[in-house]
């Protein structure tokens, strides 16, 4: 009887160390898929970007660390910064200076100098802690990001300015200080905010080496582990959504530690299936079964950039001292002629309204041009000639109308507008596999079950003989 028990335990101890429906770890190569149609999906719907914390500064960072940055994304970014940070005389803000941070963060991004910025030092605001703290442990973190990202020394505040002056030291120290019991960080309460937590970590990580900082960061890595949900992702406020989830992976990918690590898988679920689950056509929603939402998609955008640094071996998302790289992805125009963008309302241009139907592109293909009625049109949809009205599936399974017409001139023009969109709750990709996992499962249990059975029957062969 008792080595009847102790094989079954062994068996079921096999068992438990098989996956059933396996945490997703996104390879190089799945991840740079993902990152590439999302560096196309932003540069697409936001032809203007410039200051802001949408569609301005984390939008042009994620995508210049990712390399995926065109030069005209670049250009015209630079361009609008410059004309507003002179517009202002250099003052971006008298209170808010995660403002400076912001943008200190993405110019460092794109190689750009913020000491010497349209004229302005954009880092000498940051000297200034007693504002930087007025901001909350907020402005302290990323005054701290901002400094490190290029490791800029402090300079000197302003003349007029009184107050205490910033030293690394300081800032780290004051983080520290407000870490909770529970090993997290928060804006206000006794209890950890997912957000606050996974910010300060990103913070901190280039000063792991001290052990303080370690022992802190360890604690709040297990708070993270604690407040993962069900589903892999993460909520504020009781609220899951795509943004606390995306801190937690730029936090964990910075610091090196895995998706697949056992604190970071609930129900068989990861931190990148939690995130995932807001991806639709190279955007991401604030909440499951929501609209794209341009904040969400860039914030998405780097915590996928950082986790993608991270398993490639690069620098961390924001240790910026290997500088920008471009990869082959300048938005694509079929013949490599003029791409135009024509709008009814221009003034979703600069933010990104991805829902109005008001907006067209026209491109040139030799003699044909086509109008694509919806801007969430993957970048590699081609169209056939016909006489006929038709219908045509293409990327993320969308579902497309054409009909062709014919001008005076000769000129065909192939009119295109989306019918149908299908529901990407999952990949075939993820569907097998967890497939894969229910099979493994029930050949884990028949073998238990078969196991049991010959030992039951070798006891009674056994007793029969005594």
């Amino acid at each position: 009887m008792k080595k009847r028990i102790v094989c079954v335990i062994m068996i079921l101890l096999l068992i438990s160390t098989i996956p059933v429906c396996g945490a997703t770890a996104l390879t190089k190569a799945q991840t740079d898929k993902y990152l590439y149609d999302i560096s196309y999906y932003e540069q697409y719907n936001i032809t203007n970007p410039s200051y802001g914390s949408v569609g301005g500064e984390w939008m042009v960072m994620g995508l210049a660390r990712y390399g995926a940055v065109t030069r005209e994304t670049l250009s015209t970014y630079k361009s609008n910064l410059k004309a507003y940070v002179k517009s202002c005389n250099g003052q971006l803000s008298s209170r808010k200076y995660t403002e400076y941070a912001r943008v200190v963060i993405a110019l460092t991004a794109i190689k750009e100098n913020p000491e010497n910025f349209a004229g302005y030092n954009l880092v000498r605001p940051l000297a200034e802690y007693d504002r930087l703290i007025s901001q909350g442990l907020n402005g302290i973190i990323y005054g701290l990001i901002a400094l490190d990202c290029g490791n800029y020394d402090i300079p000197k505040p302003e003349k007029n300015y009184t107050g205490e002056v910033t030293t690394r030291e300081k800032l780290v120290k004051t983080i520290l200080n407000n870490q909770k019991s529970d090993g997290g960080w928060n804006f206000s309460g006794t209890k950890a905010d997912t957000d606050m937590t996974a910010m300060a970590i990103q913070a901190l990580a280039p000063y792991m080496s001290e052990e303080r900082v370690k022992k802190a960061v360890d604690k709040a890595v297990d708070c993270l582990g604690e407040l993962q949900q069900s589903d892999g992702g993460y909520a504020t406020s009781n609220v899951k959504n795509c943004e606390s989830t995306a801190q937690v992976l730029t936090a964990i990918s910075t610091i090196n530690v895995s998706v697949k690590d056992s604190r970071f898988i609930k129900n068989g679920n990861s931190v990148i299936d939690g995130l995932m689950k807001y991806y639709k056509n190279g955007g991401f929603s604030h909440t499951q079964g929501g609209m794209i939402n341009q904040m969400s998609t860039e914030q998405a955008m780097y915590a996928l950039t950082a986790y993608y640094r991270n398993i490639s071996g690069m620098n961390r998302l924001f240790d910026m001292s290997d500088g920008i790289t471009y990869k082959s992805i300048e938005i694509k125009k079929a013949d490599n002629s003029r791409e135009n963008t024509e709008s009814k309302n221009n003034k979703n241009n600069r933010s990104g309204n991805k829902n109005s139907k008001s907006s067209k592109t026209v491109k040139k293909i030799n003699n044909t041009t086509t109008y694509y009625q919806e801007k969430t049109l993957p970048e590699t949809t081609t169209i056939k000639k016909s006489k006929k009205k038709g219908k045509k599936t293409v990327e993320n399974e969308t579902i497309v109308e054409t009909e062709i017409e014919t001008k005076k001139d000769g000129e065909t023009i192939v009119v295109t507008k989306i019918v149908e969109e299908t529901t990407e709750n999952s990949s075939s990709e993820e569907k097998q596999k967890n497939n894969n996992g229910i099979i493994i499962l029930l050949g884990a249990i028949v073998i238990v079950a078969a196991g049991t059975v010959i030992i039951i029957k070798k006891e009674k062969v056994a007793k029969s003989h005594k």
